[in-house]
């Protein structure tokens, strides 16, 4: 029986707003291959439902790995998430919830203009 650990390593809670930005975690696996091979799901503000993370890459050379993921869409304010691995054998438990603050900023003024 293998035992997977997850464990979020952001500082909470976070101010989330930039399209670059990316949710990142620990992954203990066998091997980095084995790690980048889970499907990771995450719950959105206590959901039942899951999400899939489409797309997850995970680096390091010993585990725990270090995989992460561009961070969705939000709706502006507070949300929190866990996040669990899965793969043929089965999910794995929920993480701890992370909390962050999504939120957005104004777009730059345009056509600048005296006028009325």
């Amino acid at each position: 029986m293998k035992i997977f650990l997850l464990v979020l390593t952001l500082l909470q809670p976070a101010p989330i707003g930039s399209s670059n930005q990316k949710f990142s975690w620990d992954q203990s696996a066998v091997d980095l291959a084995e790690a980048q091979a889970f499907t990771y799901t995450y719950y959105p503000d206590g959901s039942e439902t899951g999400i899939v993370f489409p797309v997850v890459t995970c680096t390091g050379t010993v585990s725990p790995f270090t995989c992460s993921t561009p961070i969705p869409a939000f709706t502006p304010g507070v949300h929190n998430i866990t996040i669990t691995a899965k793969n043929l054998a089965g999910e794995s438990d929920k993480s701890a919830p992370f909390v962050f603050a999504f939120v957005v900023t104004p777009g730059k003024p345009t056509n600048i203009r005296i006028g009325g």
